[in-house]
C-alpha cells in the first residue's frame, strides 16, 4: 500500500483506493475512526481510462467522482471519536484549559470543513466532457448527482452528528432534501448505485416530510431491486422505524440506538 507512487501497478493502486474508500464506509457504520490517518486525494496517475472503451472509462470505476472528496469525509469520520473525548473531557473539567483547547481545534476543523464542502465542485475528466455518446451523457448525469449526493450527505453528517443541530434545523433539512434528490436523480439516470447507501441513508434518516421519505422510499426499492442486498433493506428498516418513533414524539432519535433495538446492523459499502 505504501510503494511509491510512481512505481505502483495498476493493481496496487486500486487496492489502495479500495482500502481507502472501505476504511471510510466501515467507520461511518461503526462510529469509529478510520484505520487510515490522514489520506490524499488521489492524482491523475492514480487511475487512467483504459483504451478503446468509452470515455467514461476515464471516470474511477470505484469512487466516481468523489475520489477528492473522500479525504473531506475520511475527516468528518475521524472527528467523531474526538467530539466524543470532547465530551468527555468537557463533562469532567468543565472550563478547564484543556477542555477548551480542544473545543477550540473541534470548532476549527468542524468550520474549515463546512467550508470545504462550500466549496467543492467534482473534476470530470476532458475526454467525457467532450463526449458525444448519449448513453455515456446520461451516465454522467447520474455520476455527477451521486458525487452531490455525497456533497449534500457530508453536511448532514456535519450538521447533525458532529454539531448536534437539532433533525428540525434549516441547515439539516436543506441538506437532506438535497441530498434525497440528488439520489433519485441517480435513479432516473439509471447509473451506478453502489455507493449510494450512505448518502441516501444519512439523508432519509432525518426526513420529516411525508414528501421527503417518499423519494427516500422510491430510491431504496431501487437499490434493493438493482442490487438485492440485506444491507439496503436494513438501512430501509431502521429509517421506516426512526420516522415512526419521531412521529410518535420520541424526540430526535439516534439511528444507532434504533439498529440495536431492532437487532440490525447497517453497513456501508
Amino acid at each position: 500500500m505504501r510503494e511509491r507512487r510512481g512505481k505502483r501497478s495498476p493493481t496496487s493502486a486500486f487496492l489502495e483506493r479500495a482500502f481507502r474508500y472501505f476504511d471510510v464506509a466501515s467507520a461511518l457504520s461503526f462510529g469509529s475512526s478510520p484505520m487510515s490517518g490522514t489520506i490524499l486525494a488521489p492524482t491523475v496517475q492514480d487511475y487512467t481510462a483504459m483504451p478503446d472503451r468509452s470515455a467514461m472509462a476515464a471516470v474511477d470505476t470505484l469512487f466516481g467522482l468523489i475520489a477528492d472528496l473522500w479525504p473531506l469525509i475520511h475527516r468528518l469520520a475521524s472527528l467523531v471519536d474526538i467530539k466524543r473525548n470532547l465530551e468527555k473531557q468537557e463533562l469532567a473539567s468543565p472550563g478547564h484549559e484543556k477542555a477548551n483547547n480542544m473545543r477550540s481545534d473541534f470548532e476549527t476543523n468542524t468550520s474549515s470543513i463546512e467550508l470545504a464542502l462550500h466549496q467543492w465542485i467534482p473534476k470530470i475528466p476532458a475526454v467525457v466532457v467532450a463526449t458525444e455518446n448519449p448513453a455515456d451523457d446520461s451516465r454522467l448525469q447520474s455520476i455527477l448527482n451521486n458525487a452531490e449526493a455525497h456533497r449534500q450527505a457530508a453536511f448532514v453528517f456535519l450538521y447533525r452528528n458532529l454539531l448536534s443541530q437539532p433533525r428540525s434545523s434549516a441547515k439539516v433539512q436543506t441538506s437532506a432534501k438535497q441530498a434525497l434528490q440528488t439520489c433519485l436523480r441517480v435513479v432516473i439516470f439509471s447509473g451506478p448505485m453502489a455507493a449510494l447507501v450512505w448518502p441516501l441513508f444519512t439523508a432519509a434518516c432525518e426526513a420529516i416530510e411525508d414528501n421527503d421519505r417518499n423519494v427516500a422510499r422510491t430510491v431504496f426499492r431501487h437499490l434493493e431491486t438493482r442490487q438485492g442486498m440485506n444491507n439496503i433493506v436494513t438501512a430501509w428498516e431502521v429509517c421506516e422505524e426512526i420516522w415512526r418513533r419521531s412521529d410518535a414524539g420520541q424526540g430526535d432519535v439516534e439511528w444507532r440506538d434504533v439498529a440495536q433495538d431492532l437487532g440490525r446492523e447497517v453497513i456501508f459499502g
